[in-house]
């Protein structure tokens, strides 16, 4: 698994600091099951392409993810896990808004 450092010297777009709590839907595959759990999460910081996420549930690179946006009504977020680390009891991870 790639380091936070390594992912923030490839990105596109610089990361600006962000706080905000999210409810979401995380799209998988497990086996041959698809997958769709509810879960939460804050939002740590967010750029053009997209955000930096601290969660209980265990991502994955390749989850899909999809919440509702706060500030407009009928919007609908949905992001890739493009990769994932455990620290301590949460997972850190890098989504791009697909």
């Amino acid at each position: 698994m790639e380091t936070n450092n390594t992912n923030k010297s490839r990105r596109a777009h610089e990361r600006e600091p962000y706080d905000s709590t999210i409810q979401f839907v995380v799209l998988y595959m497990e086996t041959t099951d698809f997958k769709r759990v509810k879960s939460a999460g804050k939002i740590v910081d967010r750029s053009e392409t997209g955000i930096g996420l601290l969660t209980e549930f265990p991502l994955e690179a390749g989850h899909v993810l999809e919440w509702d946006d706060m500030h407009k009504e009928d919007k609908l977020h949905i992001a890739m896990v493009k990769w994932a680390e455990k620290q301590d009891a949460l997972y850190r991870a890098g989504l791009m808004f697909i």
